[in-house]
């Protein structure tokens, strides 16, 4: 069974955070509150970029004299020096490394590269009400299906953004596809069965699609619906072609409660997912989310045959001190509903920590095990780390 991890701390480049839903422990409720994209993920917005300053980054390394606006002002693509209004240049980098059955005889050690990105947000008006984003990057050379560019550069998405009204948001060009809580583990069950990992290499094409997004945002609830027709460097019988929508509502203060829908397919394969999802807030920069979600691939010939299965995700993140926070995770898949097929559980224990503006570390210890009423494999250690840097 495959498990991860350790971490190496590098420091490299990389830009624009990706949505933390537990980030509702800070009282922001919307991904939109920080993100370009109101579904989180993607390039910050100016905002975004001092809060992670100014409110979530430690401050072990500045002196005592520099304020938390000082910090807040330094946000900026190239620091305290201010840019046009009208373009926002970003970059990202983010690796992991992977150290399995440490101690044992099958002990291995190695590091992915993750994401490399480069990128630019332009904005026609100083309110942000017309914007246009792009974001490219170099696709590791061991992912992707056929001949999607997996030895170039490869978009990672582009899309307008128009504020329609006070609510009313709308997208059009290439994103991720919508569909639950946007969970910043790429390695969790959760974002690998749904397909939507950072590079995903089956049946599902590649996690962004070009589409249509139109989102609802008001103080106690939103709601998100997303056209796609697939990736354009996808093979055609790779890309995946449907529907999804997402919606939350406040059921108590900082607490939300959501549901999620995706129906898509292509020529191999047939896709379908419900979910529920709930955030909530626990004390200052801490929180708990859950998400509870079916799956069922009909698969083309010539196998032609049908799974259902689900997952589970439950995770907190507790802060400790300002930008030191401990991170555990509980996660179960079954690929069917059915006494022979093995359900898949891992328990993760770690830090998530964010030691300096811009920098994003993470380390830590996973057990995995995978059982049925049939039989029981051994439990699997792993150690897991990744760094995110963005500019």
């Amino acid at each position: 069974m495959r498990i991860l991890l350790f971490i190496s701390s590098l420091i490299l480049v990389a830009g624009t955070a990706q949505a933390y839903p537990e980030f509702i422990g800070y009282g922001y409720s919307s991904c939109l509150t920080c993100h370009v994209n109101g579904q989180g993920g993607g390039p910050l917005s100016d905002y975004g970029r001092a809060l992670w300053s100014a409110e979530i980054s430690g401050r072990l390394f500045y002196s005592k004299t520099t304020t938390d606006e000082d910090m807040g002002t330094q946000s900026g693509f190239l620091g305290k020096t201010e840019l046009p209004y009208w373009v926002r240049p970003h970059i990202k980098y983010r690796g992991i490394q992977v150290r399995r059955s440490p101690g044992s005889s099958q002990d291995t050690t190695k590091y992915y590269q993750m994401q490399a990105d480069a990128g630019v947000t332009l904005q026609a008006d100083q309110d942000g009400r017309f914007v246009a984003v792009g974001t490219w990057g170099n696709f590791p050379q061991n992912y992707g299906q056929g001949e999607q560019g997996t030895k170039n550069m490869l978009a990672r998405e582009y899309y307008l953004r128009i504020q329609a009204t006070k609510t009313w948001w709308l997208y059009a060009g290439l994103m991720e596809k919508v569909f639950g809580l946007r969970n910043i583990d790429h390695t969790s069950y959760q974002r690998t069965f749904q397909g939507f990992n950072m590079n995903n290499n089956n049946t599902n094409g590649i996690s962004h699609a070009e589409g249509v997004m139109l989102q609802k945002i008001e103080d106690k609830w939103e709601l998100t619906a997303n056209y796609f027709i697939g990736h354009p460097r996808d093979q055609e019988a790779y890309k995946q072609k449907g529907f999804s929508a997402m919606g939350e509502f406040e059921v108590q203060n900082q607490g939300r409660l959501g549901a999620s829908v995706f129906d898509a397919k292509n020529d191999l394969q047939k896709k379908t997912m419900y979910a529920i999802h709930y955030r909530q807030a626990v004390s200052k920069a801490s929180a708990m989310i859950f998400e509870y979600g079916s799956i069922q691939n009909d698969n083309a010939a010539p196998t032609n045959n049908r799974t259902i299965g689900s997952y589970t995700l439950v995770q907190g993140l507790f802060n400790l001190t300002r930008g030191y926070n401990l991170k555990t995770t509980v996660e179960r898949y079954n690929e069917e509903f059915k006494p022979e097929k093995p359900e898949r559980w891992k328990y993760s224990f770690g830090f998530l920590m964010f030691p300096l503006p811009r920098l994003e570390l993470r380390t830590e210890v996973i057990n995995a095990r995978d059982f049925s009423d049939q039989r029981a494999a051994d439990d699997s250690w792993a150690l897991q780390g990744q760094i995110h840097v963005s500019l």
